[in-house]
């Protein structure tokens, strides 16, 4: 390897404890990324390649060893830094999508390029190129939870590849799709690789995946080992490599590490005691049998149909209904107003629900502190009809004085709850649901100019500051 590698592990490795003992999920790694290079790290499930991942990312820490990041350890960064290294130079894939729920589909990918600093018209452009890379062009409008598992993924790859970043760490990219999809993934990925700007590490089963990489790299219990020879590598990452330990070879050990402990049986001695009834007991237990059977039957239809219609009715207030927070503004005398939409998705059946009853808090040294709301008793109380056309339930509140937790420099951390009771009727007698729901935000400190909070997190001088910034629910 020629020049500084952009990614570089020196002995790394992270443990944490539980009760039987210490788990090491990497165990003194060392390996280097050159810029361009990319580079699939394999092996069973549970081995570590995620956690390495995370690690490459700085995402967490190591117990011990070193973790850099062209040529400087992740720990010698500041948080100015690190956010901007994240906001700019890596692209991050998980296994998990993460789009934020009230944000359309080419809101999501250009948010990580407006918190980069580029301006609103250009994100926009490359959002919706991005968007038809991936196939994804004519859905550019639709929320995350109108997309399957393997459409929010695209997207997700879509939102990492519009910044264009120096490195993408991918956990599983091909995961949940299907194979015209995972296809286009794999090509999409070996052009990246081919432009050679740009550094790929890659989690993968996948052996499409794997061949495009320059080297595999393959881990068991948390270390890496020589890699399969490449024939062979492909049996096993089909599944198909044969072991002597037959079946079991197909998932990771347990960690050599932990506390040996088994299952002991209570052993009971009375039982002796229960023999002189045996019989009587048995000619009872027949008759009573004859009984029991007919009134559980009775029983099991009266609990099925409970069952289904508490179904129809979960259903009807975790689908049909959709509620998140619309906006969030700031008043002049130094409270805010945040907005929360009911959306009834459905056009042939109104909903009607009872409330919110909704609750505000800010962060503050790591616990949430609750913030008094001017929102009337009564209006908790009120039964909205929403049909048509979108419900708008606007809660006003106020944020003390203090210092406050900012995930976010220049960010307050806020926390909006909001519990409702879901119907098909107005009268109360159809089938009811409570649905309770938490809302994040990063909500702008009014105290600050956009200027100071561009300074305060490194952004560009030309970046967008938004006021609130939506977050997923953690």
């Amino acid at each position: 390897m020629s020049g500084q590698p952009v990614l570089e592990t020196r002995d790394v490795a992270l443990a944490y404890a539980t009760h039987r003992g210490t788990i090491s999920a990497v165990a003194g790694v060392s390996m280097q990324v050159a810029p361009g290079e990319c580079v699939a790290i394999c092996g069973r499930s549970g081995s570590g390649k995620s956690t390495l991942l995370a690690l490459l990312g700085g995402l967490c820490a190591p117990t011990s060893g070193t973790v850099l990041f062209s040529g400087r350890p992740w720990t010698s960064l500041g948080a100015v830094e690190i956010q901007a290294a994240r906001a700019e130079q890596i692209g991050f894939l998980l296994q998990e999508s993460v789009l934020l729920p009230g944000l359309r589909t080419i809101d999501n990918v250009m948010l990580p390029q407006l918190i980069a600093g580029r301006d609103h018209e250009s994100a926009f452009a490359e959002a919706q190129e991005m968007l038809a890379r991936v196939g994804l062009a004519e859905r550019w409008d639709a929320y995350p939870a109108e997309l399957s598992g393997g459409q929010q993924r695209r997207v997700a790859l879509a939102r990492t590849l519009a910044t264009k970043p120096r490195v993408i760490l991918a956990d599983e990219p091909t995961n949940d799709l299907d194979a015209y999809a995972e296809q286009e993934i794999v090509r999409i990925l070996a052009e990246i690789k081919a432009a050679g700007s740009t550094a790929i590490v890659v989690v993968t089963h996948d052996p499409a995946v794997a061949m495009i990489a320059d080297r595999r790299l393959w881990m068991e219990q948390g270390a890496l080992v020589d890699a399969p020879e490449l024939p062979a590598f492909d049996r096993q990452a089909i599944g198909l490599a044969t072991r002597a330990d037959s079946a079991a070879a197909a998932f990771e050990p347990a960690p050599a590490d932990l506390v040996p402990q088994v299952a002991t049986p209570v052993t009971m001695d009375w039982w002796r005691m229960l023999v002189p009834f045996a019989v009587g007991l048995s000619v009872a237990a027949a008759v009573l049998g004859g009984i029991d059977w007919f009134v559980a039957s009775r029983q099991r239809q009266a609990v099925n149909t409970i069952r289904q219609q508490r179904r129809v009715a979960e259903e009807m207030a975790l689908q049909d209904l959709r509620a998140d927070i619309d906006d969030v503004v700031a008043n002049v005398d130094g409270s805010f107003t945040a907005a929360l939409f009911l959306d009834n998705v459905r056009s042939d059946r109104n909903l009607y629900v009872l409330g919110p009853a909704t609750g505000m808090a800010v962060q503050r040294d790591g616990r949430w502190e609750s913030l008094p709301t001017t929102s009337s008793p009564e209006t908790m109380k009120e039964i909205r009809e929403v049909g048509a056309e979108r419900v708008f339930i606007p809660v006003t509140f106020s944020v003390p004085e203090g210092r406050y937790d900012e995930l976010l420099r220049g960010y307050l951390h806020v926390r909006i709850s909001a519990t409702m009771v879901v119907s098909d009727r107005n009268d109360g007698t159809g089938d009811l649901f409570e649905r309770a729901d938490a809302y994040y935000v990063y909500l702008r400190d009014p105290k600050l100019t956009e200027d100071e909070i561009r300074t305060a997190n490194g952004w560009a001088p030309k970046a967008t500051v938004p006021r609130w910034i939506a977050m997923p629910a953690h």
